[in-house]
């Protein structure tokens, strides 16, 4: 009997969620951005370190990207300064020949040479409104969650070493290889970001020239920034886990993360995630996103 009102419940709710009308995503042009790296934007957006255009109305998913704006991501995901207020304090750390004191970009490009996240292009050229690739992408986020402590990521060899560890730390798994040598687009570098700062960061050993992983993620370190996975199990549309079968209140998601362990998280999902395992991405107590 519980069993047939379960299912009872859960087809009034499809009938009633044809009604709906869908809510607008963060950007404009949310529609244009593949599939593959929604969540990608979702979450970095949501985090604040990777921006619109047009005071946040577009994202521009399939437009280029500049060595300079990677290098502003970068620096708001290495120091958690997502408001840029400590950015000019390093804008005469020069390293570069044109990056110039004053520019917009001089204070994030300038941090990030000094960490050694970014390398320029030879005779102190850095080519801040250069299109950046995604091995160039690549190699920045990664040195920034600690990799090229061997100078793995120079020489002849650099783009070969830099795939096969982002690769290997299932980095670029959304991204076809071919992608990576040419000009990136903003949705393809946020993809790269985004799955960098999930993965642990490493410690170089110097004794066994090798890395070893740590306990947390840049995104954890920096951002506060937990990925939580498990079944949704109750929302505004349906609960199946409820003999009384009450929904939440809208906005309201509960997600079973654990035998006995239910999380309830301020976001809505919808009818057809119920009973479905799901990511939840938070920032503290932020619910960014669960997909």
């Amino acid at each position: 009997m519980r069993n047939l009102q379960k299912i009872l419940a859960l087809v009034l709710a499809l009938i009633m969620s044809f009604s709906l009308v869908a809510t607008a995503g963060a950007f404009s042009d949310d529609g244009d951005i593949s599939d593959a790296y929604k969540d990608a934007v979702t979450v970095l957006n949501g985090l604040e370190v990777f921006k619109g255009y047009d005071n946040g109305a577009t994202f521009q998913p399939k437009g280029n990207i500049t060595r300079a704006e990677v290098a502003a991501i970068i620096y708001r995901i290495a120091t958690g300064d997502v408001k840029d207020t400590q950015a000019s304090i390093y804008s005469t750390y020069g390293q570069f020949t044109d990056v110039l004191d004053g520019s917009w970009y001089a204070g994030y490009v300038h941090y990030c040479a000094n960490a050694g996240y970014i390398k320029g292009r030879g005779n102190k050229i850095f080519d801040p409104n250069g299109k950046v690739t995604g091995y160039e992408a690549l190699a920045m986020i990664l040195r920034a969650i600690g990799y090229d402590k061997n100078n793995e990521f120079s020489g002849s060899n650099w783009q070969v070493n830099t795939a096969s560890i982002a690769k290997q730390r299932g980095i670029t798994n959304n991204i076809t290889d071919t992608l990576l040598g040419q000009a990136a687009t903003r949705e393809v570098v946020a993809e790269i970001l985004f799955q960098a700062i999930l993965v642990p960061t490493v410690t170089f050993n110097t004794a066994t020239i090798s890395y070893t992983n740590n306990a947390t993620s840049l995104g954890k370190d920096v951002l506060n920034l937990d990925k939580v996975t498990g079944v949704v199990v109750a929302n505004e549309y349906a609960n199946v886990q409820d003999d009384d079968l009450k929904v939440l209140a809208e906005g309201k998601t509960q997600l079973r993360v654990a035998a006995g362990d239910v999380r309830t998280l301020d976001l809505g999902t919808d009818l057809n995630d119920v009973g479905m395992s799901e990511n939840a991405y938070i920032q503290g107590s932020k619910v960014l996103l669960i997909s």
